[in-house]
């Protein structure tokens, strides 16, 4: 395993990687569009990029948020603009992957049939309402939260960087639930990547805490029980992880830190 100080030098590179495969950008060596990849690509270990992958993907997203408010749209639209931006830049992966966990622990009886689920495209009723609620509760949050922009685009880049990190936490904590594809032949995160990416998540979450106060630790909680409560589940249910379960895992703790950040907020008080 490499040192920490070794894989730090390692991060733009090991960054453009994972943006390859986690977005829809077309840069770094690897791209989830095709099966063309470098002979040393690992996933677990650039793994530890992922929330740095957050952070870039999620500037652009604030940015139309920022603009959407500076020129009166409502902040319900601003806060959909931005989320929509925010999707198609990774290529919906992982509401991809929240839609398919759920219409697989929601409609199988045994690990086998749930994971059978899980892979079948056609999207189910679990997995198109908890799509539906995770999206709403964004989109409610961030609007609640445009009474001050600055602070808005502030929750959606942090919550992105933060909500990859306990999704890594989900990914290195659980194995994989298959005996093939892609989560299976990549592992766990290794222990350097693992650390990496909560010091990343960390830093954003000193950011939010000293912009939100108590409303970050608040959300901070609850997505952190959230992931570990759906962790024990998907060991339970399914045996462990899979690249599903890691997007759901995403999207949960993404969705409650937004959610919780949004207390206290003028809007909602009000």
């Amino acid at each position: 395993m490499e040192t920490v100080i070794a894989r730090i030098r390692r991060l733009p590179g090991d960054t453009l990687t994972a943006l390859g495969f986690f977005s829809r950008l077309p840069v770094g060596h690897f791209s989830r569009q095709s099966e063309d990849q470098s002979s040393d690509f690992s996933l677990g270990t650039v793994a530890g990029a992922w929330p740095i992958t957050g952070l870039i993907l999620a500037i652009a997203p604030a940015l139309v948020l920022l603009l959407a408010h500076a020129t009166g749209l409502p902040a319900f639209i601003a806060a959909i603009l931005a989320l929509a931006l925010m999707t198609a830049l990774t290529g919906a992966m992982h509401e991809d992957g929240l839609a398919d966990t759920f219409d697989g622990l929601g409609g199988g009886r045994t690990p086998e049939e749930k994971r059978a689920i899980m892979r079948d495209s056609r999207l189910g009723s679990y997995g198109a309402l908890a799509l539906v609620f995770t999206i709403l509760a964004r989109i409610a949050a961030l609007a609640a939260l445009g009474i001050r922009p600055g602070h808005a685009a502030l929750a959606l880049i942090c919550a992105a960087i933060v909500s990859r990190a306990l999704a890594l936490w989900h990914w290195h904590e659980t194995p994989p639930a298959r005996a093939e594809g892609i989560a299976h032949a990549a592992g766990r995160p290794d222990r350097t990547a693992f650390l990496i990416g909560l010091a990343t998540g960390a830093i954003a979450l000193a950011l939010l805490l000293s912009a939100f106060g108590m409303a970050a630790l608040i959300g901070a909680l609850m997505a952190a029980v959230a992931v570990g409560l759906f962790s024990a589940a998907t060991l339970r249910q399914i045996g462990g992880h899979t690249g599903d379960t890691v997007g759901a895992a995403q999207q949960l703790a993404e969705t409650l830190l937004i959610a919780g950040l949004a207390i206290g907020s003028p809007s909602i008080a009000a």
